[in-house]
Formats: C-alpha cells, structure tokens, sequence
C-alpha cells in the first residue's frame, strides 16, 4: 500500500511539473519568438549598417543569408505544434503569422541584397521593426 502511494504521490508531482498544453505552447511561442526576434534584429542591423556604410556588401549578404535560415528553422519547429484549446489556437494562429511575416520581410532583404539593391532593402526596415514588435510581445509571454 505504502508503495502504491509513494508512486501515485511520485506520478501527480511528475504530471504537475509537466504544465498544461496551453502552457507548453506559449512557452514554445515565446522562446520561438524570442529567437525570431534575435534574426530580425540581424537583418535589420545589417540594413542600417550597410547603409551607412559600415559593412561591405558581401559580409551583408551573408548575415542576412544566415538569419533567413535561423528564423525558417525556428518558424518550422514551431508549425509543428499542435493547439488544443481555442486560447492556444489564436496563439498558434498569432505566432505564425507574426513569423511568417518576420520571413517575408527577411527574404525580402536577402533577395534585395543579393540583386544589390539597397534602396529596396532599405524598404523592409519597417516591415522588419513591426515584426520585431510583434514578436518581442509573443516573447514576453512565458516572462
């Protein structure tokens, strides 16, 4: 009996610890997010820098480059994700489209780079700091 006990007691802590799926996915969504964030504000910082001249084009690029892989690789970890409450579908919901959108504008900088257009670049700046505010707010869920 004891022992039966001692296992229940062991497997509500163990289940306690665990969180609710609401929970586990906002989590996700503000780590996820968080990193987002970090790309965003790569891109853009290698916008700002190249316009005033304070780095070279091809080191640019390839900033650019490796923040656009980084953020795919986080926006597809966080797609697989599975809702299960209507309050967790809307975060789903929010949180892919504010990635989708940080990709968009990203992209957008690495395809405008790679044709060496700056002034078009200079275009996502914008986009990319609504994106950063975006994300920055899912970031501060799990704070």
């Amino acid at each position: 009996m004891r022992r039966w006990m001692a296992g229940g007691l062991l497997m509500v802590l163990v289940l306690a610890g665990c969180g609710s799926p609401d929970q586990k996915l906002r989590d996700n969504a503000a780590q996820t997010a968080r990193e987002a964030l970090s790309e965003v504000n790569t891109t853009r910082l290698a916008v700002e820098q190249l316009r005033s001249h304070r780095l070279w084009p091809q080191p640019a690029g390839q900033i650019v480059k490796d923040a656009e892989k980084s953020l795919g690789k986080a926006a597809s970890g966080f797609s697989s994700q599975q809702p299960t409450t209507g309050e967790s579908t809307r975060l789903y919901e929010q949180t892919t489209k504010a990635l989708g959108d940080a990709e968009d504008a990203v992209t957008a900088v690495r395809i405008a780079l790679g044709n060496d257009d700056l002034a078009a670049a200079e275009r996502q700046l914008d986009p990319l700091r609504t994106s950063g505010t975006d994300l920055e707010r899912i970031g501060e869920l799990a704070k």
